[in-house]
């Protein structure tokens, strides 16, 4: 039992002064890290409309696909909405979604319709699309996208289009894909959905909005600001029965019970469990074989922090391979100059320690 106290005592030790070297390396490696981990992705907000006309509701479909070449996350949405119309009218209506796909279909009853183009001289029928003065980048045009609050646009960010209405109820079916926010720091990714329905305060009337999030066995709700959703084969559902505040939902890969034992355990877990068993062997081995135990000593110095730095750098591999999916770390490749520490700090613990169990 002794050698088995010793190695502990040794593991102990050693992994104190680690930590203390680690910890003061991190800042300089997240100051280090100056790749751009986070993605706005696409704007999406509710159709905009007319004050003379109401929506009755509106009923948003969000199905969650995966990009089989990169395993990114995606969303295609599905919006519904019912309008009800007094007469027979073209209703001039837009919607924004910017960073979208090309493509995208609209319907109005049933009935496939083109959208037109927005150009300088017919924007000014929108009273929430206004020029900017100053511009950036080809962003010439503000949309009212929040209360007191636009976001720069080029005319071509935004879809047009004229819905032939019959008198009474109407159905406009809007289907795009779009590009979702992403955060790749670390293994967890995490994805936001953001849609504003702001808009709906230029309609004459508004009613309660449904939605209906498919995550398709692909994704996981981590959180929303709508409240505790209903859930139906894989659907999340909620009702909303005001627009004063926006969707923002948030989401990450589905993940297995192993992906989620090694994402708890992290490079740092696996790598001191293998340290663990390696400190006992090689406290083990000095037991055992005393005549060649000055050798298996500075062998073991050398050799057991290089096999705990090797377990720790392919755990990020290994990990990444388990979720299906790569991430950004930082350069992590920057603890490699702990190995000296690490490998004076063991040396010395077992020296201590030898002289303390003798």
């Amino acid at each position: 039992m002794i050698w088995r106290i010793f190695a502990m005592d040794a593991f102990k030790n050693s992994i104190y002064g680690l930590c203390l070297s680690w910890f003061i390396l991190i800042p300089y490696m997240l100051q280090a890290n100056m790749a751009q981990p986070y993605f706005e992705g696409s704007r999406n907000a509710a159709m905009y409309g007319n004050g003379n006309y109401s929506v009755l509701d509106e009923v948003i479909d969000i199905d969650i696909r995966k990009d089989s070449l990169e395993n990114n996350l995606y969303a295609v949405f599905k919006v519904r909405y019912t309008i009800q119309s007094p007469g027979k009218v073209q209703l001039p209506l837009l919607f924004l979604a910017l960073y979208r796909s090309p493509s995208h279909r609209i319907k109005v009853n049933g009935k496939t319709i083109s959208n037109q183009e927005l150009t300088p001289l017919n924007y000014t029928k929108f009273p929430f699309i206004s020029k900017l003065k100053e511009t950036t980048d080809d962003l010439s045009y503000s949309i009212a996208y929040a209360e007191n609050e636009g976001i720069a646009v080029r005319l071509d960010d935004l879809i047009y289009f004229n819905a032939p209405l019959q008198e009474g109820k109407n159905e406009v079916y809007i289907e795009y894909e779009t590009d979702l926010g992403s955060d790749t720091y670390g293994f967890l990714r995490n994805y936001s959905l953001k849609y504003s329905l702001y808009p709906s305060k230029f309609w004459k009337s508004f009613g309660p909005i449904q939605v209906r999030l498919h995550l398709n066995g692909l994704a996981e709700l981590t959180e929303s600001n709508l409240g505790k959703p209903e859930y139906e084969t894989g659907t999340a559902k909620w009702t909303l029965h005001t627009t004063d505040n926006d969707l923002d939902i948030v989401i990450n890969h589905k993940t297995s019970l192993v992906g989620k034992i090694v994402l708890w355990l992290h490079p740092i877990g696996i790598a001191s469990l293998l340290l663990i068993g390696m400190v006992l062997l090689h406290v083990k081995l000095m037991s055992n074989y005393p005549k060649s135990r000055k050798y298996i000593y500075w062998l073991g110095i050398i050799i057991v922090p290089a096999i705990f730095y090797t377990a720790f750098f392919l755990s990020f591999d290994a990990i990444e391979w388990i979720l299906g999916y790569t991430s950004k770390h930082g350069y992590v490749f920057l603890y490699v100059v702990t190995y000296p520490i690490f490998v004076l700090l063991y040396g010395l613990s077992l020296s201590f320690l030898k002289r303390k169990y003798k």
